[in-house]
């Protein structure tokens, strides 16, 4: 019976162009789909240095256990402490941004407390509100004043309220204003997490860093497979909540650490931040001009940052877009429900640091000209 009804299900998806299937990374394509904004993870120099510096018969490709059995080696420690140092605050470390986000909100609220979350977070972060079995409220994306008004008729009906935000978001490249959320604390009394995963690197040590808001952030989570060109996440807390983690949280607990040489190098990419301060003003002004090109070419976009999202609506014409694209040798993946609202299908187009000028040019003349031939535009 369960397969039976398993196979209907897999068969519906593809009837509605909602399918998934694993596909090999093709890199004869010039990819317009890669998080790794800054590069980093193909930069020869960058990895040269990285192998230079450091004598890997030292460094364990397992941990082989968890951080509370013999998983914490120094490398960690040593990534924690730097991490401290910069941030001004404790850090733990997670395997993933899944499991820091998720992690966070389950361990730290139930079914008395209150949870609002921007209507577009993360899925992790919806994973976490759902276990913790929290009251959920949700306000209209990025609408401070939206989120204000659940504040100003929730906050007296509960101890622990937990408000939840991105930075910038990766479906439509939009960012929070992450300022006006953090001056509401001097009126309203609640928790707030912050989700960096799309903003670190990009803007350096991101941007609650760049703005002066880490301590208004009482959980500051900085997934590292973007720019970070890397795996795991920074929880970023006071101690008593780190502490809490380390006791409570079944995701640290109960998980193999992390690969001592891939702290080695989260702690080496970390430590060279302030080296690629160049490398990020000039990621910034491809992005402003592949935003400008756009709007020349009358291609609308919600998107403020190096994410660019073109909705489509239709899956069936966003998969053929896709394909149409790959004909010409772009890669530009279509991003369907469950991931993004229905009929709001798009292509998610990512800038990276290694893409010049007159190929982004030429890659939105081309897109332009493939929405026409499929009469989307």
């Amino acid at each position: 019976m369960l397969k039976e009804n398993i196979i209907k299900e897999l068969d519906e998806f593809k009837i509605e162009n909602r399918f998934r299937a694993i596909k090999t990374n093709d890199k004869s394509l010039y990819n317009f789909s890669s998080n790794d904004y800054l590069s980093l993870a193909h930069d020869k120099d960058l990895l040269q240095k990285f192998y230079q510096n450091y004598s890997f018969d030292n460094y364990k490709l397992s941990s082989s256990s968890s951080r509370l059995i013999d998983g914490s080696y120094l490398t960690v420690m040593r990534l924690e402490k730097k991490v401290e140092e910069i941030y001004g605050k404790p850090c733990l470390v997670f395997n993933s941004g899944f499991d820091a986000n998720s992690s966070i909100i389950e361990t730290f609220f139930d079914k008395k407390s209150l949870i609002i979350t921007d209507r577009l977070n993360h899925a992790s972060i919806y994973e976490g509100c759902i276990n913790s079995k929290a009251k959920i409220l949700r306000y209209k994306h990025l609408d401070v004043s939206a989120l204000e008004k659940l504040l100003n008729k929730y906050s007296e009906d509960y101890d622990d309220i937990l408000v939840v935000t991105e930075t910038v978001y990766s479906m439509d490249g939009d960012c929070a204003e992450i300022k006006k959320i953090c001056d509401l604390k001097d009126k309203y009394n609640f928790n707030l997490m912050v989700d960096e995963a799309h903003s670190y690197g990009v803007y350096g040590y991101g941007i609650a860093y760049n703005e002066k808001l880490v301590d208004k952030i009482d959980f500051l989570v900085i997934p590292l497979g973007k720019a970070g060109a890397s795996v795991g996440a920074y929880v970023i807390c006071d101690e008593i909540y780190k502490n809490y983690l380390i006791n409570k949280s079944k995701k640290f607990i109960y998980s193999t650490a992390l690969p001592p040489v891939n702290n080695l190098w989260n702690l080496f990419v970390l430590e060279n931040m302030i080296n690629f301060k160049v490398k990020i003003e000039k990621f910034q002004e491809l992005v402003a001009f592949s935003l400008s090109t756009l709007k020349k070419l009358n291609l609308k976009t919600k998107s403020t940052s190096h994410i660019i999202s073109i909705i489509i609506g239709d899956n069936l014409n966003t998969i053929n877009l896709s394909n149409n694209l790959k004909e010409h040798g772009y890669l530009a993946y279509a991003i369907k429900e469950p991931t993004v609202p229905k009929d709001t299908a798009r292509l998610r187009i990512s800038l990276t640091a290694d893409m010049k000028k007159k190929d982004i040019e030429t890659f939105f003349k081309t897109l332009k000209a493939e929405m026409k031939k499929i009469g989307v535009i």
